[in-house]
């Protein structure tokens, strides 16, 4: 079985930020990111737009499911 790539992990690393300055900037715990990278948590909506305004792209980019089920 493939492990799938997160596209929040991959923009994450194509701004060269890791996951402790990432959880830094949006006032989270480094262990709380990782699990927004993971699927196991869906940030907040706040908390979603500041990770999607830091990494330049749109929270549905991200978390596209989560626009499907808000329709």
């Amino acid at each position: 079985m493939t492990k799938r790539t997160s596209p929040l992990r991959n923009l994450r690393r194509a701004r060269t930020l890791n996951q402790t300055q990432m959880a830094t900037l949006l006032g989270v715990t480094q262990q709380t990111y990782s699990k927004y990278e993971s699927g196991i948590l869906v940030p907040a909506d706040d908390v979603q737009a500041r990770i999607a305004a830091i990494l330049g792209t749109s929270a549905e980019t991200l978390w596209p499911s989560l626009e499907a089920r808000a329709s």
